[in-house]
């Protein structure tokens, strides 16, 4: 893989910021059921622009737009059919960005991976009839994960872990590829200082959240352990495990629990703030704040830092610029 040298030598990897909520916040409309996958074909310009920023700003990997492409999500949309090609496209418009910028680096693509749901109108809740079947689940990770090393990615990544049911099938979906996986996992803080893994009940505000809401995660039942998400996690045998999708503050104890159970390289890609916010201009962390908690994560051991729903290219420009040369010893 492009990024191995880099990977075995210790040196910091740079990974992009939010793709989502910044192809949004350039102006693509966003589905909304489908959420951002839909932009592959509806804004292409705007897809690959955002590619090509992060490349200006200083990235080591540029992730293509396939959070929310399984086909049980686009259906939403009425785009089924167009699962393969919506995949591919988001691919294509990947590499048009590296080959269009030019770098004196290599850029990795990573295929992003989910087990995101279609979303009931105006809520984050999954909308029931498109959830599938346990089988179906898996058939459609596979098609995703399948299409994207077809059309060229350089490994997978795994984002928002957050039960171990639904993530599980999605990771040995990618894993079959062959391609290396990253696995990026999502936790919450308690009121007691404990961690779980990542809980929509806590994390998003309650009116966007259906009265019917549901609790497809299990999130109230995975609040116990997040060190057992993390084991389930390691169990696939990744190439690198993180802590991503989650507040400043969080990923702070994060790091910690993963640290405690994970030897190899650590990734580390917090949001900015709340649902709320990251889709508006104002931010709940300023981009030099921000680089001030990536550069402090680097040096404590963090080989591979980036950036979540709400950062944008002047978070990881910001970020770039305070790095330090190498990543310190692990220290937490």
């Amino acid at each position: 893989m492009i990024l191995d040298n880099k990977l075995s030598n210790k040196e910091i990897i740079v990974l992009d910021g939010a793709t989502s909520t910044e192809i949004e916040r350039l102006g693509a409309e966003m589905n909304s059921s489908a959420w951002s996958g839909v932009a592959n074909k509806t804004h292409p310009d705007i897809v690959r622009q955002v590619h090509e920023e992060y490349i200006r700003a200083g990235v080591d990997v540029i992730t293509a737009n396939t959070f929310s492409t399984s086909r049980h999500v686009l259906a939403s949309a009425g785009l089924a059919d167009e699962t393969v090609r919506i995949n591919a496209r988001a691919v294509e418009l990947a590499r048009e960005a590296v080959n269009n910028v030019s770098s004196n680096r290599p850029i990795a693509v990573a295929g992003s991976m989910s087990t995101n749901t279609a979303w009931i109108h105006g809520t984050y809740s999954p909308d029931p009839q498109f959830l599938p079947t346990p089988e179906e689940e898996f058939d459609n990770y596979r098609e995703v994960a399948q299409t994207l090393a077809t059309a060229g990615v350089d490994l997978i990544l795994m984002e928002m872990m957050t039960d171990i049911e639904h993530s599980s099938r999605v990771i040995a979906a990618a894993v079959e590829t062959g391609l290396p996986v990253w696995i990026g996992t999502s936790c919450s803080l308690l009121s007691d200082g404990s961690l779980s893994a990542w809980n929509e009940h806590m994390e998003e505000p309650a009116n966007k959240l259906s009265p019917n809401h549901v609790d497809y995660w299990k999130t109230l039942e995975n609040n116990k352990s997040y060190a057992s998400l993390i084991e389930a996690m390691m169990s696939f045998n990744p190439q690198v495990m993180g802590v991503m999708h989650s507040t400043i503050n969080t990923t702070d104890s994060g790091i910690t629990a993963l640290f405690e159970q994970w030897n190899g390289p650590v990734m580390v890609y917090p949001e900015s703030s709340s649902m709320e916010a990251r889709i508006g201009v104002a931010h709940a962390i300023e981009p030099a704040a921000f680089a001030t908690h990536c550069r402090d994560w680097v040096e404590k051991g963090v080989q591979i830092i980036g950036g979540c729903c709400g950062t944008t290219i002047e978070h990881i420009r910001a970020m770039v610029k305070e790095l330090p040369d190498t990543i310190g010893d692990r220290r937490w």
